[in-house]
């Protein structure tokens, strides 16, 4: 691992502690090199959180679009409980939770409208994703025809409410087990019942 990268690793985990409040200094003795070397590397604090911000939102997207191809040809539950299992294991990981809750509370101005344009753009398009899955739902008689739009934005309140679950009790680890019946409970209020159904 290069010195540049080490540092934006290091700059991640006290990003993740401290938010905007990471101090040069902290980020300096994490790698073991004196304050001014880091300027070697780096233009300034505000360089060093951007990099890491744009890392870090590049890498959950990446990765939730490559679940989306992966689950393109799946049926619709498959697909949904592909994603939901996705999300919760990817937050469960490396205080990701806790990077993602200190973006809105960057003080500096021009970083948080980055971070809010980053996220506001990749949330359209994966929100156009579940609104095509859920349609292929409907469509493929999955979905009961009088379940409203209203039931993808459950799915995705169901996913937050985890979320906040374990960032209000972070010792808890997450029991898989309640996670899947908590998908059952969500799917079994939505789809046609008595029938199973695949992708063709």
């Amino acid at each position: 691992m290069d010195k540049k990268h080490e540092i934006l690793k290091a700059a991640f985990d006290i990003f993740c502690e401290k938010g905007y409040h990471l101090s040069v200094s902290e980020l300096a003795d994490a790698v073991n090199i004196k304050t001014p070397s880091l300027y070697s590397h780096f233009a300034n604090k505000d360089e060093i959180i951007e990099l890491v911000i744009r890392d870090e939102i590049q890498r959950y997207y990446s990765c939730l679009t490559d679940k989306m191809l992966e689950a393109s040809n799946l049926s619709c539950k498959e697909a949904m409980k592909i994603l939901y299992v996705y999300v919760i294991d990817y937050f469960s990981k490396d205080k990701r939770l806790r990077f993602w809750r200190a973006l809105p509370f960057i003080q500096n101005q021009q970083l948080n409208s980055i971070s809010a344009q980053l996220i506001a753009d990749n949330d359209r398009i994966f929100k156009q994703q579940m609104e095509q899955c859920f349609s292929k739902g409907l469509d493929n008689g999955e979905i009961r025809p009088d379940v409203s739009p209203g039931a993808l934005r459950l799915y995705l309140c169901m996913i937050q409410g985890v979320l906040d679950g374990m960032l209000l009790y972070p010792k808890e680890l997450v029991n898989i087990s309640d996670a899947d019946e908590l998908f059952e409970a969500y799917w079994d209020g939505i789809c046609v019942t008595g029938t199973e159904h695949h992708a063709p």
